[in-house]
């Protein structure tokens, strides 16, 4: 799970970035619309691609620290006895990591269940308030869409395919056709759905900052593409900028409606004098295919990674119980003997467990021998272990693969 979360978030990071570096600044908003819906949708499922090469690296680097770690514990230990590895202050501090883990994971999974639900409710709570308003307050329509009449001074704004604006302006006309032309863009193309979309995922996701600025740029293309049309329709520039500004001091709209968003004025403005260029924009659309295979390629999941989730693994177990004696699957070996019984083992190594235990009596030099036959023989999972006593064990566990 939490390597999904990381590619996943990871992607959408970049076709942000992509987004904001090649597409933002072009004169295509209904393209740019499109794409940055599709690229959220490849980035919830890019992780989920049967190919990649980014799972790959993320394993080797995890293999050499573990590799590290290990050796490094072996290492600390007295060179007669692993049964002084529990004494070492590393041990316990490692002991008391583990405690500790288990201690905040299930405390990580209750802050997420309540912030979860709290977002929850506060959405739910905003969308019945949407619903309410729109039911309590007297109507009107504009081109066959509904226009409610709000009591308090707020911004014109779109909720589905309903405006929203002041009453008292609404009836004295203080409200242009521009602006009600711009907001019924917003119904007609249903850009509350844009953004309910994302607020869901930041529900679920809340810890993902991207969605946040996700959630901006697909806002801001939104008023882009309104004031496209009001352009288009033969609305002055220099009037309507004005028009803009003058409307700036009103009361901010719900956080789920579409709005005449005066935090982003100078970007619209800006946009609305660019020149556009068929050239350029079909250019850098040219790039999208690309920088999507790349991304695909990048973070998709590894087949030999999917095939691997989707097998049986069979454990081994393997213990040290001394300097001379080696017990695997239950059955007593001697040290000479353990290389060849361990390669007539019928094992897939890629899918065996290796339940690796030291008992106190055991050696340095017995447990570096068998550590390098388990490298020999291929990629193994080992779960490592150091047994204090009779009745107790200090474990230390490592899904871990190491290469031969």
């Amino acid at each position: 799970m939490i390597p999904y979360l990381i590619y996943s978030t990871v992607c959408m990071g970049l076709v942000l970035l992509f987004y904001h570096a090649v597409l933002a600044r072009e004169k295509i908003y209904q393209i740019n619309r499109w794409y940055l819906l599709g690229a959220l949708l490849f980035s919830l499922t890019v992780p989920l691609m049967p190919f990649g090469i980014f799972d790959s690296l993320l394993t080797l680097s995890s293999n050499t620290e573990i590799s590290q770690i290990l050796s490094g514990e072996i290492e600390n230990t007295n060179a007669e006895s692993v049964y002084q590895v529990s004494d070492n202050p590393t041990e316990k501090d490692s002991v008391s990591h583990t405690s500790y883990f288990e201690w905040i994971t299930p405390f990580l999974l209750w802050v997420y269940g309540i912030v979860t639900l709290i977002l929850s409710f506060r959405m739910i709570r905003h969308l019945y308030r949407m619903q309410l308003k729109s039911m309590k307050n007297p109507a009107t329509s504009f081109k066959d869409h509904k226009v409610v009449l709000v009591a308090k001074e707020v911004v014109p704004h779109t909720f589905w395919k309903t405006i929203f604006v002041n009453k008292k302006q609404y009836e004295n006309k203080e409200i242009s056709e521009e602006v009600m032309i711009h907001e019924l863009i917003h119904a007609e193309q249903n850009h509350s759905l844009d953004i309910i979309i994302v607020e869901i995922l930041k529900t679920i996701c809340w810890f993902n900052p991207v969605l946040y600025f996700y959630k901006k740029a697909i806002q801001v293309n939104h008023e882009y593409i309104a004031d496209d049309k009001v352009l288009s329709n033969g609305a002055d520039i220099a009037d309507y900028q004005t028009l803009l500004l003058k409307m700036r001091t009103a009361k901010s709209a719900h956080y789920l409606s579409t709005s005449l968003n005066f935090n982003i004025t100078k970007k619209r403005f800006q946009m609305m004098t660019l020149n556009h260029s068929t050239a350029r924009s079909s250019l850098k659309l040219a790039l999208i295919i690309p920088f999507f295979v790349l991304l695909g390629i990048t973070f998709g999941c590894e087949p030999a990674s999917m095939e691997s989730d989707n097998q049986v693994e069979d454990i081994v177990s393997l213990e040290i119980v001394d300097a001379e004696t080696i017990k695997l699957n239950g059955e007593t070996v001697s040290a000479s003997q353990f290389e060849s019984v361990f390669a007539d083992l019928a094992m897939d190594p890629e899918q065996t467990i290796i339940d690796f235990k030291v008992h106190k009596n055991a050696t340095m030099g017995l447990v570096t021998d068998v550590q390098k036959v388990l490298r020999e023989k291929g990629t193994l999972k080992i779960n490592y272990s150091t047994v204090q006593s009779n009745d107790g064990q200090s474990k230390r566990t490592w899904r871990s693969k190491s290469g031969s």
